[in-house]
């Protein structure tokens, strides 16, 4: 039954050594890697904070410029209407002062304004059509400007997960 039981047992020697094989590659660790490690960490969250930042400014840039857009574009419709407004008064102001041969003026005037007015909405359409586009692409692009690969996509999650395990 006991047969086994010298097999089995616990030298005290090997235990010894064992521990302070142990503590000593614990310092040897700590004092030449852990600094390190910890630089590394510390600089990476630094760059993610910085990037986020850069990202939420620029957004915040684009939203601002996209607003101003907008309020150009408004102006741009008022002042359609006011050049509306302003060639058909003219309109009929050379149509009561000249009665025979107004008619026919004022419908040319009114055709060549109403022509005028498309053309230069459509010119300013345009122009602000791809002014958004250009700025919706620059934002984009320096959104998406700095790539990740794997070792730092995985070092990410670690951290964000670690971050995640700590905060609970």
């Amino acid at each position: 039954m006991f047969e086994y039981a010298g097999l089995v047992g616990i030298d005290l020697k090997l235990l010894l050594a064992t521990i302070v094989n142990f503590i000593i590659f614990f310092l040897l660790l700590k004092k030449f890697f852990y600094e390190k490690v910890k630089d590394i960490i510390a600089k990476r969250q630094e760059d993610v904070s910085a990037e986020i930042v850069g990202a939420t400014e620029k957004n915040a840039a684009a939203a601002k410029l996209k607003q101003e857009y907008e309020t150009m574009l408004a102006d741009i419709r008022s002042k359609e209407r006011e050049i509306i407004r302003d060639a058909n008064v003219e309109a009929q102001a050379q149509k009561h002062d000249i009665v025979e041969k107004a008619h026919a003026d004022a419908k040319l005037i009114i055709e060549k304004a109403m022509i005028e007015i498309e053309v230069e909405k459509r010119k300013a359409m345009n122009e602000v059509k791809s002014n958004i586009v250009d700025l919706s692409l620059f934002a984009a692009e320096k959104i998406i400007h700095k790539s990740m690969d794997q070792k730092q996509h995985e070092a990410m999650i670690l951290d964000f997960i670690d971050k995640v395990g700590d905060a609970k």
